[in-house]
């Protein structure tokens, strides 16, 4: 679910409900006051993941058929905040904290409810000249939350890097992080992931947009990497002047 906010704008987020039959669907409402601006240029803008544009996404996931036996089911809201900060004409700094709250019933035995590790994705990223846009910062990743159930006890350090072409209709590029184990036990899994979410998105003139990325997780010690693909379908439109966007898709793992 994305919420967004131009920067200088006032927003409004309004957040729908969708569960899908295996790995997720999601959908969102988009709301926000941006007078006399086409409704494709905005579109065109929330494919890029370092826009000028605060945001604030909100995902619902609904997960069946896992754990080792595949009898549990998971519940998930993930919120991923993103911030650009101005450092001056030539510069932004863009802040992405991650959020996933989870419940679970019957993963391996475990019922209950809980928060996951927070994920820091920043970037410095220079004003666009061109049809290629980059970033690259420190990545930071906390321990879980709430316990082994939901994550490593470990806390991680790295970098962060996102590059990709935008040449109308087409948005198509490679966000990436990957932390180190800086301390904590290992017990439950470490903290030494590489994640990497290639990404394609299609924008019409109408403001539909069309997109299929990768979202995988490899981890370094065990050497076993999660791969859910996700394709979505998103709508721009306008209330008066507020433009409001309506996406809706389906994971696949």
């Amino acid at each position: 679910m994305n919420a967004i906010y131009p920067l200088k704008k006032r927003s409004l987020t309004v957040f729908p409900l969708v569960a899908g039959l295996f790995g997720c669907l999601v959908s969102s409402i988009s709301i926000s006051q941006t007078n006399n601006t086409d409704s494709s240029e905005i579109a065109k803008k929330l494919t890029n993941p370092v826009a000028s544009l605060i945001s604030i996404p909100f995902q619902y996931n609904y997960d069946a058929n896992i754990g080792a036996n595949k009898k549990g089911t998971a519940n998930s809201l993930v919120v991923q905040p993103v911030i650009p900060v101005k450092l001056n004409s030539d510069w932004n700094y863009i802040l992405r904290p991650v959020m996933t709250f989870e419940t679970l019933n019957n993963v391996n035995g475990y019922s209950g409810t809980g928060a996951g590790p927070i994920v820091f994705e920043t970037f410095f990223s220079p004003k666009p000249s061109g049809d290629f846009i980059w970033g690259v910062g420190p990545a930071v990743s906390t321990p879980s939350l709430s316990g082994s159930h939901f994550g490593t006890s470990q806390t991680g350090v790295g970098v962060s890097a996102v590059g990709l072409i935008m040449k109308s209709p087409w948005t198509a590029g490679l966000l990436t992080y990957n932390t180190w184990n800086a301390g904590g036990s290992a017990a439950y899994g470490t903290a030494n992931n590489l994640y990497y979410q290639p990404f394609v998105s299609y924008v019409t003139p109408s403001a539909w947009t069309y997109s299929l990325n990768l979202q995988s997780t490899f981890n370094w010690d065990t050497r076993r990497a999660e791969n859910p693909m996700n394709a979505t379908i998103s709508k721009l439109v306008k209330f008066g002047n507020v433009p409001v966007s309506f996406s809706v898709g389906a994971r696949a793992t």
